[in-house]
């Protein structure tokens, strides 16, 4: 039998695939394809603490609050970055008082980005 300590956190998560466009507008020269509007199946996975081991945040409620979030369809997202798209994810999600650990944004599942938030701001 595996023990782990008593300090031992647990956190879920949950992954989304969504569509939508965005567009690069200072990419560099060599980059230049990316400065024209682009569609991405964007992989959205959000994980967020919970204080035992019967979930009090409920995955399936965390994937179905990432899809209210995004909207229906496919979403226009501008000029926003993974980074940028995570970051406002991870503040509305936090706003619903969820114990957010990390956001992950990626684009068709091959690049993107995390912001993971300061153990303070966890608790």
């Amino acid at each position: 039998m595996i023990t782990t300590p008593a300090a031992a956190t647990a956190t879920v998560w949950a992954e989304v695939r969504l569509p939508g466009f965005h567009h690069w507008p200072a990419a560099p020269e060599h980059r230049a394809y990316l400065r024209a509007r682009h569609r991405h199946l964007f992989h959205i996975r959000a994980s967020v603490h919970v204080g035992h081991d019967d979930r009090d945040t409920e995955f399936h409620d965390l994937a179905d609050h990432i899809r209210a979030w995004w909207g229906p369809g496919d979403r226009e997202c501008g000029p926003a970055s993974c980074e940028a798209l995570a970051r406002t994810l991870a503040e509305h999600l936090t706003a619903m008082g969820l114990r957010l650990d990390e956001v992950a944004v990626s684009e068709d599942g091959e690049a993107g980005a995390v912001i993971r938030l300061p153990k303070e701001d966890k608790a």
